[in-house]
């Protein structure tokens, strides 16, 4: 309901990573997390004892996170693990227990400041018979709004028909799902150039995601599922031109399409993580009235800085920019 949010701008797309991590289940999971501390109460990811991500206490706790939204205007963050720890390469027991320990963490952090905090989990997609197991709990046990998957599960495209029954699960239990690039299939065996899988790869995948899921039909199939991209779809607005003429040439993809690509695309959500104003007013405009979200990747550097000035110094109109703000974000999220 609208009284168990503060009133304000939603900010959808941002991470958290719980302080420590439980050991590992097993010792042929070598990928495992750790958390390394640090001076100043900084702390480091470690993955096969290698450093993967410096992270301050923004990443755990929440009166600091709070102080920050309230500096930045934000009244609610949605929050949602850091991909890194998704754990699609895990068996399946080992993957249960990092969702348990990071759905029971970020529900504690919700539980902590319900008003200001609301939640989406993780399940594990490698074995879709246990993703769904993961869903049919979600909210019961850790209540929680959704999950967060990658934008590809071992190079596996999230339209893959092995995953059919995740999301004909979150469309009946009426669980959002939002899709973030992780591991981008078209950086894979690009060696030494880091730069490229972060600033381009990212948004290349989160658009062939997108793209899969249009193609394979799965939005067709579950008009009622609330699924939205990271990084303002990615590359998807350059491909719908290209989409829709092939099933224009195609006949509808030999029939199994009954609507051309963009007007699907215009029934999904996305981020405003695009950094331009202008193309930010493109996607509210033209590729999806009424569907687009706050999303600012906090507490990373890459993050949306004065993510409240960014939106309210976008070219859009004052119903777009209310939409922005929350409206878009409580219908992704179904509350009120």
């Amino acid at each position: 309901m609208l009284s168990d949010l503060q009133a304000g701008v939603i900010d959808v797309h941002c991470h958290v990573v719980p302080g420590e991590f439980p050991a590992s289940p097993s010792m042929t999971e070598a990928r495992w997390p750790c958390m390394v501390c640090g001076a100043a109460g900084r702390r480091t990811v470690t993955i096969e004892g290698k450093p993967f991500r410096e992270l301050d206490d923004r990443s755990w706790d929440a009166a600091r996170r709070i102080e920050g939204m309230d500096r930045d205007g934000l009244a609610v963050q949605v929050l949602s693990p850091m991909p890194e720890l998704l754990s699609y390469w895990f068996e399946t027991p080992a993957a249960e227990t990092m969702c348990d320990h990071m759905n029971g963490f970020i529900a504690k952090m919700v539980a902590a400041a319900p008003r200001r905090f609301r939640g989406l989990g993780m399940a594990p997609m490698q074995d879709p018979e246990a993703a769904v197991r993961t869903l049919s709990t979600l909210k019961s046990r850790f209540g929680l709004d959704g999950i967060e998957v990658g934008s590809n599960v071992l190079g596996a495209p999230v339209g893959d028909a092995r995953f059919e029954p995740v999301w004909a699960a979150a469309e009946q239990l009426g669980l959002a799902v939002f899709v973030h690039a992780l591991h981008p299939l078209a950086t894979r065996g690009v060696a030494g150039q880091p730069l490229l899988t972060a600033f381009a790869g990212f948004p290349l995948d989160t658009g062939l995601a997108a793209a899969s899921l249009i193609l394979s039909g799965v939005m067709a199939r579950h008009p009622r599922l609330r699924i939205g991209f990271s990084h303002g779809g990615g590359a998807l607005g350059s491909l719908l031109g290209r989409m829709d003429q092939g099933w224009r040439l195609t006949k509808g993809f030999g029939g199994s399409a009954a609507e051309p690509p963009s007007q699907v695309a215009r029934r999904m959500f996305y981020d405003s993580n695009v950094y331009d104003p202008a193309y930010l007013a493109h996607l509210v405009a033209q590729m999806a009235p009424g569907q687009v979200f706050l999303g600012t990747d906090y507490p990373y550097d890459i993050l949306q800085a004065d993510p409240v000035g960014f939106l309210r110094g976008a070219p859009v109109t004052p119903d777009a920019l209310a939409s922005l703000e929350q409206g878009a974000a409580r219908r992704f999220l179904a509350i009120g």
